[in-house]
């Protein structure tokens, strides 16, 4: 069998999550007080992983131009979408239960 991209990894939030967030929300500092959610931490993060919420913005949804994260009307200098990269440390994370270190 194929093995599974995550097979022999499992991102952290402090190593891994951390960065792709602050690198790919779409408004720097949005997530510091004005969208839902406060981001700049671990804690502030984990009642939407706890909920699911932060998944469905982040993988199930990610096409959805308005709702998908980062959202496509992000300013030109901030991503649009993830990279495929990103996308798969996001999803071994949360599939691994979104380990804080």
């Amino acid at each position: 069998p194929a093995a599974l991209p995550c097979d022999g990894a499992t991102p952290t939030y402090e190593s891994n999550v951390r960065d792709i967030i602050e690198q790919t929300c779409a408004y720097s500092g949005c997530h510091l007080g004005g969208a839902p959610g406060v981001y700049d931490s671990y804690q502030g993060l984990l009642s939407d992983l706890e909920s699911g919420l932060f998944r469905q913005r982040v993988i199930d949804v990610r096409d959805d131009a308005t709702i998908g994260m980062p959202p496509n009307y992000a300013p030109q200098d901030r991503a649009e979408d993830l990279t495929e990269e990103e996308l798969m440390i996001i999803t071994c994370w949360l599939g691994a239960g979104f380990p804080e270190e």
